[in-house]
């Protein structure tokens, strides 16, 4: 046995004992054919993939299981609607764009804070916005590998300014890392779950059908609607330009964020009518709620009034882990009555 090959079989050793003993020799073969004359040590590309593949097949065996779970399916289509959630949120950072340049020209010219300090403070967040545009455009175009690594190297990039954000808000690009540490951090940790240990988003829209993913595209474009400034100022000022905000009353400002409200819950009722026909379909309202409690949280707290904030890491989980215990909760009970009906009538003399 040659050292490349000793150092291969190494790396293969991370795949679990069948999946070896099906596929091991075969994938020797090619790694081995690949190699260029005289390579000595597996190169970086192949170490990468060789571990990755080993992680993504270990991660969907312990999320499925042996017995059929429906656990799977429920992830991909968490995934599909997280990953819809993230875009209508980049839609909306666009539709709102002309507004912010609009307000941000003005102030440019008048001086003040640095060039730098202001972009990032109104664009800082497109290039986040656009990243998962383009996940979303590979894994609806079958580059499923691409778009979990991108997913996993932006999820992480995000991680690591949402920590530094929390701890110098106001500091360079800590508003950028503050911002982005809200409902878009479960979202996205959910979808890039579902890209590496799930059937895939796209697995998870042909679940839901045509209908369902019409229902969630409408759902996602509600949302945008109710978190836009082009409508808020054509509510209040009856114009699409600049925001006036010295001669807006506070009033205006709070029924705009219980507009907001009840368009979130109404949203988030609609989705689990939609998710509640199917096992998997309800354990994917759960897993969507890990990002759906941080948003009704907090647009309910503006709706009563109290100033923006963004969550401390902390409170974001504990909010996360709270929706999706209530929404198991409320499965459980709701399968465990279905099952019990269901025994009646098994029981019921013909």
């Amino acid at each position: 046995m040659t050292t490349l090959e000793n150092l291969y079989r190494r790396l293969l050793a991370w795949y679990p004992a069948d999946h070896r003993a099906a596929h091991e020799e075969e994938m020797l073969d090619v790694l081995l054919s690949a190699a260029k004359p005289g390579q000595k040590q597996p190169s970086v590309i192949d170490t990468l993939d060789l571990l990755y593949g080993a992680v993504r097949i270990r991660l969907r065996r312990a999320v499925g299981g042996t017995s059929g779970s429906v656990w799977p399916e429920a992830l991909s289509i968490a995934g599909f609607l997280a990953m819809l959630m993230l875009v209508a949120d980049g839609v909306r950072f666009a539709v709102n764009s002309p507004q912010i340049v609009t307000h941000f020209l003005p102030v440019q010219r008048e001086g003040g804070e640095p060039f730098f300090d202001r972009l990032s403070f109104y664009f800082g967040t497109a290039p986040y916005w656009l990243a998962w545009v383009v996940i979303a455009v590979l894994a609806w175009c079958g580059a499923r590998r691409a778009a979990a690594r991108a997913a996993c190297a932006v999820t992480a990039v995000q991680f690591a300014l949402v920590i530094y954000g929390v701890g110098f808000p106001e500091i360079g690009i800590g508003w950028i890392g503050a911002s982005l540490g809200g409902v878009p951090l479960p979202l996205a940790l959910v979808a890039s779950a579902s890209l590496v240990a799930s059937p895939g988003p796209g697995h998870g829209a042909r679940s839901l059908g045509r209908r369902g993913v019409a229902g969630a595209v409408v759902s996602a474009a509600v949302l945008i609607a109710v978190t836009s400034t082009p409508l808020f100022t054509l509510i209040n000022q009856e114009h699409l330009g600049e925001v006036w905000y010295s001669e807006l009353s506070g009033g205006s400002f709070l029924r705009w964020d219980r507009t907001q409200l009840a368009g979130v819950l109404l949203t988030a009722l609609f989705l689990a009518g939609l998710l509640a026909r199917t096992p998997q379909g309800r354990r994917a309202a759960a897993l969507f709620m890990l990002g759906g409690a941080p948003l009704i949280v907090q647009v309910g707290r503006f709706s009563m009034g109290t100033p923006a904030e963004y969550p401390e890491l902390s409170y974001l989980l504990v909010q996360s882990l709270i929706g999706f215990a209530l929404v198991m909760l409320v499965v459980r009970f709701i399968e465990h009555s279905l099952k019990t009906q269901a025994r009646g009538r098994d029981k019921t003399p013909a």
